[in-house]
């Protein structure tokens, strides 16, 4: 038998007389990398803006506008619709849910600004209405970017763990600063940046220097360390994670207790509030074995600060004792926030004012963000918010149930902890009119869109999986 003959091999293609070259099969090689610029770099870039960059300046030109992250965030916007346009990126409909969330929130806010038209505002109010309209489109592209954006796990995680380590910066700035006495946002400019509030308002406290770091004020320093402590503790309990050793010890810890000893170093009610919901809302989804020894180290960590910062403790359980009194002036405040806002809620009811344009300078504080809605966005807006939040927790309580390994399960719970910290403190203080706080949330509020999910996916998956083998 004669040898069979050679495949035969189709020539190149002549092209203006030049060769065309071999196309190269397009299988993927064995040390392919993942893309270096996914969702969860970008929104790591975000974060770490928000969080590093002073909150108190912006680029003077654009005003209130002009932080670093928010100018940033548009251009993460921009990026995802390009994804969108060229078909790299989808929207995943089992994170949907934040992404309808985020439309009631912006068609209350819309028609809020709509209804501006009908009364006469000042230019001052007008501008307000303007930025925070844009500030709203912005917080939108956040979530649409985190939810959509985010389809794998393991980024999930890595964007979650760079958001801790982030936190832990902001808390041991805070930390120094409550030492030292040495502000760090009265004293350090960023180079093109200016100064839009005095950093040195806060003052101080009981005899404390109230920490703040990069936030504009303690108040919001504190929520920040809240929303961020359960998303730590889900890190250090996650043992598989971590190996033997000191090194590896102080990285499993040292979050978690720098950021409850920030904590108190805030000397405000909120802060205090914040570590109790966490507290409230993760310790019961806890085994045992872990529940016992975070009770000993509360008890052992309260001790401390007792020891380590004499008469700190007591400065706060003043503030909670005399809140129901007549010698606490910020309660007295509060109270009186209520009857001062009257006339202005009846006036508009259902759509109020018009979103940011109750200022201060004009009528009064309201510290207490509910409030401060209800006069701004109305009855329907108040609802919205609370959408938003609720919507969060949903988010997280669902994909808890959902998933099968503890670890997972957990980041669930943290989930629902951080937005049930935002539905408590937002009646202690104007939660979403701070940058910083209301720029992670909604970051926040799509990666709980993403956790949902990616735990519907892998869900399904293990469903045909059991389906093929049945």
């Amino acid at each position: 038998m004669s040898a069979p003959a050679p495949p035969r091999l189709r020539r190149p293609i002549r092209r203006g007389g030049d060769v065309a070259p071999a196309r190269k099969p397009a299988t993927a090689t064995p040390d392919a990398k993942p893309p270096k610029r996914d969702a969860a770099s970008i929104l790591t870039i975000y974060a770490a803006l928000v969080m590093l960059a002073p909150a108190t300046q912006t680029f003077a030109n654009l005003g209130a506008l002009g932080a670093p992250a928010t100018i940033f965030s548009v251009m993460a916007l921009l990026w995802f619709l390009a994804g969108r346009l060229t078909g790299r990126l989808s929207l995943d409909p089992g994170s949907s849910s934040v992404r309808k969330a985020m439309c009631v929130f912006t068609v209350a806010f819309t028609l809020s600004y709509i209804g501006l038209s009908g009364r006469s505002a000042s230019p001052l109010e007008t501008q307000a209405a303007d930025r925070a309209l844009i500030l709203m489109l912005i917080w939108c592209g956040l979530v649409v970017v985190a939810s959509a954006g985010i389809t794998e796990r393991a980024r999930l995680e890595v964007l979650l763990r760079r958001l801790v380590l982030l936190g832990t910066v902001v808390a041991v700035i805070g930390i120094f600063e409550f030492f030292s006495g040495w502000q760090l946002t009265e004293h350090v400019i960023i180079p093109g940046l200016a100064t839009n509030s005095d950093p040195a308002a806060t003052g101080a406290r009981g005899g404390h220097l109230r920490a703040q770091a990069t936030t504009t004020q303690p108040l919001e320093f504190g929520a920040v360390i809240a929303v961020h402590l359960p998303f730590a503790l889900q890190q250090a309990g996650d043992a598989a994670r971590w190996g033997t050793g000191l090194k590896n010890m102080l990285r499993r810890y040292g979050p978690v207790t720098t950021m409850i000893i920030s904590l108190p170093m805030t000397v405000s009610r909120t802060a205090i509030i914040g570590l109790v919901v966490v507290l409230a809302v993760l310790m019961p989804s806890w085994p045992k074995a872990r529940r016992r020894p975070a009770y000993l180290m509360t008890l052992v960590g309260a001790a401390a600060v007792r020891v380590l910062v004499p008469g700190l403790l007591g400065t706060i359980l003043v503030l909670f004792s005399s809140a129901s009194g007549t010698s606490d002036n910020s309660s007295q405040a509060r109270t009186k926030d209520y009857a001062g806002v009257a006339p202005y809620i009846k006036q508009r009811p259902w759509f109020g004012r018009g979103p940011a344009t109750f200022i201060p300078s004009l009528y009064r504080y309201t510290d207490n963000y509910y409030l401060l809605a209800l006069v701004e966005v109305g009855v329907v807006g108040v609802l919205a918010v609370l959408v938003i939040y609720f919507t969060g927790i949903r988010a997280g309580r669902l994909g808890r149930k959902l998933s099968v390994d503890e670890p997972y399960r957990d980041l669930g719970q943290c989930f629902a902890a951080a937005f049930a910290v935002m539905l408590f403190i937002s009646a202690t203080f104007d939660t979403l009119s701070f940058p910083m706080l209301s720029g992670l949330f909604f970051l926040l509020f799509g990666c709980s869109g993403a956790y949902l999910g990616i735990a519907r996916s892998e869900a399904a998956a293990r469903a045909r999986a059991q389906a093929g083998t049945g």
